[in-house]
């Protein structure tokens, strides 16, 4: 396995063998993502779909292939397992899933203690402190808060993020997507636990988003709002460009095709019974 970078897309992901214990889960996994391309990646339960989410985020790196990035992409996902919060706040949670806040506060939180006289740490504080308010963080706070009421997160911003449910945990996530601000987003099961009010919230940014995506989604309203399909099948990935319904459509005229070609030799088939019939009447 290694990691690499581009200087012309945002992403390059090949995977020519995954494997737990004897079997093989993926040996020809291999697409690229253009900057800002919405993805959905589809397939049946079990394909994969989650692992390569792993492989391509770097948490799974036991594998054989190469991720290729483009110099200085910063790529977040949706957690699917939470450990070891303690204490942990929601908003703490979402605030430290932002790779560029938590960066920023850190440099302010902590240079002033140390930084002294020296003119090089003087001027990254300074730099910070233009950055941070530049990007919004001072507003950052209240965005989350109201973000959180529109996903149904009334009032849990100040809550243990190990009290929330299961699903509550999920739109968590989400809320951490949209305001990640990463070149390179990767998110599964979005809408799960959505109602109909949020669901055309997410869908409509990530419509938006200047943010590249993965989703991993059976939500074909969420299908139909992306730029490409990739299916995982039999260990390897198809790209169709266009979205879900254009990937039905390309699908049915590819399985059209072979169904004529199946057709065809079975019609051979049948039109040699007959005569090795013949030819072993002839022959006794």
């Amino acid at each position: 396995m290694s990691m690499l970078y581009l200087t012309d897309m945002i992403a390059d992901i090949t995977v020519t063998e995954k494997s737990f214990g004897s079997k093989v889960l993926m040996s020809g996994i291999k697409f690229s993502i253009d900057d800002g391309e919405k993805v959905g990646v589809v397939g049946r339960n079990g394909v994969g779909k989650s692992t390569l989410f792993g492989i391509i985020s770097g948490a799974d790196k036991d594998f054989t292939g190469d991720i290729i990035y483009k110099r200085g992409v910063t790529v977040v996902s949706t957690a699917q397992e939470h450990h070891d919060m303690g204490d942990t706040t929601v908003l703490q949670y979402v605030l430290d899933g932002l790779p560029e806040y938590a960066a920023l506060s850190h440099i302010i939180e902590t240079y002033p203690a140390t930084m002294g006289d020296d003119m090089k740490l003087i001027d990254e504080y300074t730099q910070a402190l233009m950055r941070f308010d530049d990007k919004g963080f001072y507003q950052i706070e209240e965005q989350i808060e109201r973000e959180l009421d529109n996903f149904q997160l009334t009032g849990v911003a100040h809550r243990p993020f190990s009290t929330l449910s299961g699903g509550q945990k999920r739109l968590a996530e989400v809320v951490k997507i949209m305001h990640s601000d990463a070149h390179l987003a990767l998110v599964d099961e979005p809408t799960n636990h959505m109602d109909y009010v949020a669901k055309a919230q997410y869908v409509e940014w990530m419509k938006t988003a200047r943010e590249a995506m993965l989703v991993i989604t059976h939500d074909r309203d969420v299908l139909n709002e992306v730029d490409r399909i990739v299916e995982l099948k039999d260990g390897s990935s198809k790209s169709y460009k266009g979205n879900y319904d254009a990937y039905l459509k390309q699908n049915a005229v590819s399985t059209g095709a072979q169904m004529n070609d199946f057709e065809m030799i079975e019609k051979r088939i049948a039109t040699r019974k007959p005569l090795a019939h013949l030819s072993r009447n002839s022959n006794a």
